[in-house]
């Protein structure tokens, strides 16, 4: 067996800096490079050294799992630094769990089973495969890590799914139910978030203006699961929303009129942008 120090270096020290980068971003902390560049550096002398050990010694299978899977859980602890002790434990589970689909992934692409007298032996499609596959690789699983990430992050930032509301137009006012749909992604012409009300929320602010005319309308094309269709849009005053003894006041609101009546106890549709937990820091009601 012959083992190149370099690429074994370089791999290992690429492959657990990205895995380590990926887990401290999917449980939300701080990712500093140079801790996590500190902890891969570590984490490649470890491996060396125990690769270097087992070309002279015999390990027991049961202790090679145990001691590289140890590591593997272990490693992740002084990559950041989070305030509660069971984020630790999620960012080792989600270092294992990147660090699996990593060694799936490269296994799927350049390893096959093929029978040798009567036993199957694990060959590579392609000899000596460069440390640029493997980093190339590392690349990968950062940017849909990343991704995944950005997407925990996005609905962990989302502060509750059912909202208190009050609309304001003019001399009326409203109360509703609201529903914080992350796939609610109306636009107004000028770019900004629209929430979707039911037509008799609608009706309740719109019933003093829309006779005489002071409440313009106007139709706004949209395109759903169900095909493109046009939608009222009037515009409120202000919307005031209230999430756990706190609110937060979004003011020219565009509300949009839904064509047919909302599933669930709500009258209203929020927009996710309407509905961050950090509009109700230090706000009281």
């Amino acid at each position: 067996m012959v083992v190149y120090l370099d690429t074994l270096i370089l791999d290992n020290f690429c492959a657990d800096a990205a895995l380590l980068y990926c887990a401290v971003k999917t449980v939300k902390g701080e990712a500093k490079l140079w801790r996590i560049f500190l902890t891969a550096l570590f984490g490649t002398a470890l491996a060396v050294g125990y690769t270097v050990f087992k070309l002279y010694y015999t390990v027991p299978a049961a202790v090679d799992i145990l001691v590289k899977y140890g590591v593997a859980a272990v490693l992740p602890l002084p990559a950041a630094k989070f305030k509660k002790k069971r984020t630790y434990a999620l960012c080792s589970l989600a270092f294992v769990g990147y660090m699996f689909a990593l060694a799936g992934m490269l296994t799927a692409l350049f390893a096959q089973i093929s029978p040798n007298e009567g036993e199957g032996e694990l060959t590579y499609t392609l000899f000596r495969l460069p440390s640029g596959v493997l980093v190339a690789g590392c690349v990968l699983v950062v940017v849909f890590g990343i991704r995944f990430a950005k997407m925990l992050t996005r609905h962990g930032k989302t502060a509750a799914y059912i909202f208190t509301c009050r609309l304001t137009l003019g001399g009326s006012s409203a109360e509703a139910k609201a529903f914080v749909d992350t796939g609610n992604r109306l636009k107004d012409r000028r770019g900004n978030p629209v929430a979707v009300a039911e037509r008799s929320l609608a009706l309740s602010l719109l019933a003093d203006g829309l006779f005489t005319g002071k409440t313009p309308c106007e139709k706004q094309a949209v395109e759903t699961v169900n095909g493109k269709s046009e939608l009222t849009v009037f515009r409120i005053d202000e919307l005031e929303i209230y999430f756990r003894g706190k609110a937060h006041i979004v003011r020219d609101v565009a509300v949009a009129i839904s064509p047919r009546p909302l599933a669930g106890e709500y009258s209203l549709i929020l927009p996710p942008a309407f509905a961050k937990e950090e509009d109700f820091e230090g706000k009281g009601e």
